[in-house]
């Protein structure tokens, strides 16, 4: 039974303990995700990271002739997000959001928390990517010190299914067994272990081959031609349906929630949608009719009084300028 199973246990000791740990993934997003041990460790990413890496791939992926080469850099702190780990500085403004404020693709400076901290001067902390903003309001470090601004970014496909805040459940009595439970996940021996047996179970080495020898998975994204080319898009033209009033209302009623919850916390509250691509390029769709619901929504929305950021106006002049 040993000598069956030693050449695949000598295989996952060369890739835990000797291979670099991106080695077997085309992009560091692959490489530091946590993928069971969620419970042992904190956040999204591996913590404690460090990795620059030639990424291959942009908008049609990995191993086709569109791929383009570049060169990131990704640093993690101990809550498992990516950014320099800094003990003790409060960050000032937090972003929660996705993957956009992650900053897929990019290297770590380029980041809207990274270049926002450069033209501020304050600590900027990138919340992401996190599923709400209920993962703000229960997290132990914002309660505890909160943040004088909290900017709120989603992309426009899921504004429609924006959740209700809800107040964290814990109650005060027991918030110091929760900060002392959040303590031990930062322990430096105790987030190696966890990223080791998290390596483990993600047995990057066999995805990969299965990868090569053509058992990869396909993903069937709308494309339409275009003068750049077939032109992907994720849903096509059901992004650019018509929102029905009631719909519109409920997702108001959802924003200017969260501008009344953080208000009352002392906190200031900035919406930031992000258009769908399906939106700024919708003459390449079969149907050119510009959609009209985020344009609508942000009027909404400063009308109340609640700050939101045109990114409408500012996607369509960059395109206008630059295609």
């Amino acid at each position: 039974v040993f000598l069956f199973f030693a050449p695949f246990l000598f295989m996952i000791g060369i890739e835990l303990f000797i291979l670099p740990i991106d080695f077997f993934s085309f992009r560091v997003w692959e490489a530091l995700l946590i993928k069971e041990f969620r419970s042992i460790l904190p956040g999204h990413f591996y913590p404690r990271m460090e990795i620059a890496k030639l990424e291959t791939g942009g908008d049609l992926t990995h191993n086709t002739s569109f791929s383009i080469p570049r060169r990131v850099t990704w640093i993690t702190d101990r809550y498992g997000y990516r950014k320099k780990d800094s003990e003790g500085i409060k960050p000032w403004v937090v972003i929660v959001g996705d993957s956009n404020i992650m900053g897929t693709r990019l290297t770590q400076e380029e980041m809207l928390s990274e270049v926002l901290e450069q033209k501020l001067k304050v600590p900027v902390y990138p919340y992401a990517p996190v599923g709400s903003i209920n993962t703000f309001l229960k997290d132990l470090q914002f309660r505890k010190d909160p943040p004088g601004v909290v900017i709120v970014s989603i992309i426009e496909r899921e504004i429609l299914n924006m959740p209700f805040p809800k107040l964290s459940q814990k109650r005060e009595r027991f918030l110091s067994f929760y900060e002392w439970r959040d303590k031990i996940k930062q322990t430096k021996w105790i987030q190696s272990a966890g990223v080791l047996l998290d390596r483990l179970f993600k047995m990057n080495m066999l995805n990969y081959v299965r990868a090569r020898i053509g058992n990869r998975a396909i993903i069937d994204f709308c494309h339409f031609p275009s003068k750049f080319g077939p032109m992907y898009f994720v849903q096509g033209e059901a992004a650019n349906k018509e929102v029905s009033d009631e719909h519109f209302r409920k997702v108001i009623e959802t924003i200017e929630s969260y501008d009344h919850v953080l208000k009352k916390k002392g906190i200031r509250f900035i919406f930031l949608p992000i258009p769908n691509k399906e939106n700024i390029y919708h003459d390449f769709l079969p149907d050119p009719r510009r959609p009209v619901f985020l344009e609508r929504l942000i009027q909404e929305l400063k009308k109340r009084k609640i700050e939101t950021v045109d990114t409408q106006k500012a996607f369509e002049d960059e395109y206008r300028k630059n295609s």
